[in-house]
């Protein structure tokens, strides 16, 4: 079994939105079960957990969506290109039949595959499978 360490980038990140799914949901767990054995006597800390618990599980649940893990691996390749963040592109890319982007998004992907075009040690059959998964995988939306 691959260790953390050893995981893809893509497959680090989407842990990483798991964690904090999980972690969400136990805070709100927890929060809900302090409220029932306390009562009001300890509402305000049940009500500072379940807040910190529905935040932490909303990013989570949110960062998993398809279109968020095609745009902020767009936004990543853009700022720090590399093999591993463009390979996390792809994935992302691929990890649904068809993704549904407006314009700005999709602009987004194609800004990241050109700066990850222009280094030096950039994979030219990893830019053209990333050209070929944008144009099978990515759709604009319509509004």
């Amino acid at each position: 079994m691959k260790t953390d360490k050893d995981a893809s980038y893509f497959s680090r990140y989407r842990a990483a939105a798991v964690r904090f799914e999980i972690i969400g949901g136990a805070l709100l767990l927890i929060a809900i079960v302090l409220n029932l054995i306390t009562g009001n006597a300890l509402l305000t800390i049940s009500l500072f957990l379940a807040a910190a618990g529905a935040f932490l599980l909303i990013i989570g649940g949110s960062s998993l969506r398809p279109h968020n893990l095609v745009k902020a691996f767009a936004q990543q390749c853009a700022r720090e290109p590399g093999h591993e963040i463009a390979q996390g592109l792809l994935d992302a890319i691929q990890c649904e039949k068809k993704i549904r982007l407006v314009q700005k998004s999709i602009d987004s992907v194609d800004f990241a595959i050109e700066v990850y075009e222009c280094l030096d040690d950039a994979d030219p059959e990893l830019i053209r499978k990333l050209r070929e998964a944008k144009e099978t995988h990515i759709a604009k939306k319509a509004f």
